[in-house]
């Protein structure tokens, strides 16, 4: 019986060391290594999904009409954000002169007659090659197709971004919409 517990107690230690060494989505361990649109999407669904993000904060949850020099993402958006960029957040703000960490997803779902038509998502890591403004920009349909890739690097994006609030937001321009 001693040996018995001894091999399950041996067996059992590399098994809990690979479960604590787990990406949780907690911005405690390394960064995903994010290099297509098909590992942006399954991080957003399956790795840490979005259905468990919280809604960003002081904004409706769904919003319509446009930001002041923008017509994307039209006619309805319902924003969220993952427990990283929650975190940064201080009464709902970023403080002034500060980003988001990196593995800070913000999430936007584009709503057309009460379906989700499109994922606008972007994903902090200010060290990836694909980056813009330290943020991987795509766009992708609910069946993971891609509508905007990651490899533009943000082109068609961050112009509409760098507008109004963008930049002393991080480029993240749910915070014009706060109430």
């Amino acid at each position: 019986m001693m040996k018995l517990r001894r091999y399950l107690i041996a067996a059992m230690v590399p098994a809990l060391a690979f479960v604590s060494c787990k990406d949780h989505g907690d911005g405690t361990n390394a960064l995903p290594q994010i290099s297509s649109d098909a590992e942006l999407f399954r991080l957003v669904t399956d790795q840490e999904p979005f259905m468990i993000y919280e809604l960003f904060p002081r904004a409706d949850s769904v919003a319509s009409g446009t930001l002041n020099g923008s017509t994307a993402h039209q006619p309805l958006v319902r924003v969220s954000m993952n427990a990283v960029a929650l975190g940064a957040l201080q009464n709902g703000s970023l403080p002034g002169g500060t980003d988001f960490p990196d593995r800070s997803i913000i999430f936007k779902q584009i709503m057309m007659s009460g379906q989700t038509v499109l994922y606008a998502i972007i994903f902090k890591d200010r060290t990836n090659s694909l980056s813009a403004n330290g943020w991987l920009w795509g766009e992708y349909y609910p069946d993971g197709g891609t509508a905007y890739s990651v490899t533009a690097r943000g082109s068609g994006c961050t112009g509409c971004h760098a507008r109004e609030q963008g930049p002393q937001h991080d480029f993240v321009r749910t915070f014009e919409r706060q109430n």
